[in-house]
């Protein structure tokens, strides 16, 4: 069975559940059926590492902000990467960023602004 991971909201609070349901629909179903918080997100889990973490040695940049863009249709969207190696820089990220990442279905080709915070 497929692994799903569903978010949900009810006033100010926002949970996230991990399951394995049948389908999208048995997800909601389900939900709809025992709770009273609204479904806001299912995402069918595509990748999982179950192996332990390696320990917190606190050696990374705790957090990169940048905003990339795509020139043609004018459009940005900012990120936020967490524990950035301390060999990486903004160029670096910027590759990966141009190289992985996409707006819309539009290719990346130009990054801008960007914060690291120790």
């Amino acid at each position: 069975m497929p692994k799903y991971r569903i978010q949900l909201k009810q006033g100010k609070r926002t949970l996230v559940e991990h399951g394995e349901y049948k389908s999208v629909t048995a997800v909601l179903a389900h939900f709809q059926t025992i709770s009273t918080m609204k479904v806001t997100e299912i995402l069918k889990v595509e990748y999982e590492d179950l192996t332990l973490p390696p320990i917190d040695d606190y050696n990374y940049y705790s957090l990169f902000k940048g905003i990339i863009k795509n020139s043609n249709s004018r459009m940005s969207k900012q990120v936020i990467f967490h524990n950035i190696k301390l060999t990486k820089n903004e160029t670096d990220i910027y590759n990966s960023c141009m190289l992985n990442m996409e707006i819309n279905n539009l290719m990346v080709d130009s990054c801008m602004c960007s914060l690291f915070k120790k």
